[in-house]
């Protein structure tokens, strides 16, 4: 009874996510970024397509001789495989990897709107104290006119 009512909880959680993927595709407004999640789905039909161009190869070069065919099956058919199998991986997390900085990007901005309201709320509040002003602004003396001056202050003194 127990183990009954534990494989209810998981899939429950996954009929869930199914519904909501696809509640989000028909999505017309696409507000929501449906690709991240449904990206273990495209890797796997990403995965049986790779193995369908390799079936459909193997058919065509066994039509063309029994040793075409086999050496097709058996040394090019993996290397290929393989090679599509890593194709496919690394495209979707390179697409990944661009969705996620568009979704840390937005909620980078929000941050930043939320601290924008706050810096001006105390920017406001503190123009009516009456605080100290530091003058960043002020033209620095470089080092030759800060020795220059240095050294005329020490000739009128020795002059008065």
């Amino acid at each position: 009874m127990d183990e009954e009512a534990e494989q209810r909880q998981r899939t429950v959680p996954v009929r869930d996510g199914f519904r909501d993927v696809i509640a989000q595709l028909f999505d017309t407004q696409l507000q929501t970024i449906v690709t991240t999640r449904m990206a273990p789905t495209l890797y796997v039909v990403g995965i049986a397509g790779v193995f369908g161009l390799n079936v459909y190869l193997a058919v065509l070069a066994f039509q063309q001789a029994l040793w075409f065919g086999l050496i097709w099956l058996l040394l090019i058919a993996p290397v290929v495989f393989l090679a599509g199998v890593i194709t496919v991986r690394v495209a979707l997390e390179v697409i990944l990897s661009i969705f996620r900085i568009v979704v840390n990007m937005e909620a980078l901005m929000e941050q930043l709107h939320t601290l924008r309201g706050q810096t001006e709320s105390i920017a406001e509040s503190v123009e009516d104290l009456p605080l100290p002003r530091i003058q960043f602004w002020r033209r620095r003396r470089s080092a030759g006119e800060n020795r220059e001056t240095a050294a005329g202050e020490k000739t009128d003194k020795r002059a008065s």
